[in-house]
């Protein structure tokens, strides 16, 4: 057990009786918070978003579980006029599931420091890859992205219990989606790893004959775009 997994054992004392009475107290604290902007929980620009940070993203999208995304960032990538953000999105992990997934990149000096995670897209996809929920990286377009909050490194063993009240959590479901992703998960690596990001946000450009798997995911993300614009009016330092 590492330092992320005895922190959350402690919190889970701490801030409630049992696992859904902490994550019921934990959603509400981080609730309040989003409100205003604090130390712990800072409201920053889009451009001081880093890679190996924990942040809430406020986001223009049809999903909720898009609409409000407690994230970690993994990466960026900037082509023409577009800034695109790489998180992996925690409303589609168990929470149990979370703190697995950071628990070995976590060290107390990182507590201490409120340090920026080293761990780049590739480790943390193929982390993700092993536990069956690789399909939890998502796309931002910075253009869209209404408020975030920068979460200060001591608080993510409740942030990681968490999640907006907006949002229901519902394990079951999840599973499901897991037990319907787990099945393909082969297939849509080997999308992953031929696929284009520039050409998932060209909506000029017709690649439904090219994806399989990630046509679904592909398609959202142009209906959002068609929806809300093409954005690109943000830039990145």
């Amino acid at each position: 057990m590492g330092e992320l997994a005895e922190r959350v054992k402690i919190n889970l004392l701490v801030n409630g009786n049992g696992i859904p009475d902490n994550f019921k107290n934990n959603s509400l604290f981080f609730y309040n918070k989003y409100q205003e902007s604090t130390k712990e929980v800072l409201a920053v620009s889009v451009t001081a978003v880093q890679p190996g940070g924990f942040y809430f993203i406020h986001y223009l999208d049809t999903s909720s579980w898009m609409q409000f995304s407690p994230v970690f960032v993994a990466d960026y990538k900037k082509f023409s006029n577009k800034i695109i953000i790489f998180a992996i999105n925690f409303n589609f992990i168990p929470i149990e599931v979370r703190t697995l997934l950071f628990d070995q990149y976590v060290s107390e000096q990182d507590f201490e420091n409120d340090a920026l995670l080293k761990v780049d897209y590739k480790g943390v996809y193929d982390k993700l890859r092993d536990l069956g929920f690789e399909y939890a990286i998502m796309e931002y377009d910075a253009s869209r992205v209404k408020l975030v909050h920068k979460i200060e490194l001591d608080l993510l063993p409740r942030f990681l219990y968490s999640q907006h009240p907006k949002n229901i959590y519902d394990p079951k479901k999840l599973i499901q989606i897991w037990d319907a992703k787990i099945a393909n998960r082969d297939e849509r690596h080997k999308e992953m790893m031929m696929a284009s990001i520039d050409e998932f946000f060209d909506i000029n450009n017709d690649i439904s004959e090219k994806y399989g798997v990630l046509r679904n995911h592909v398609s959202r993300i142009r209906n959002n775009m068609k929806k809300y614009g093409p954005g690109g009016s943000n830039t990145w330092t």
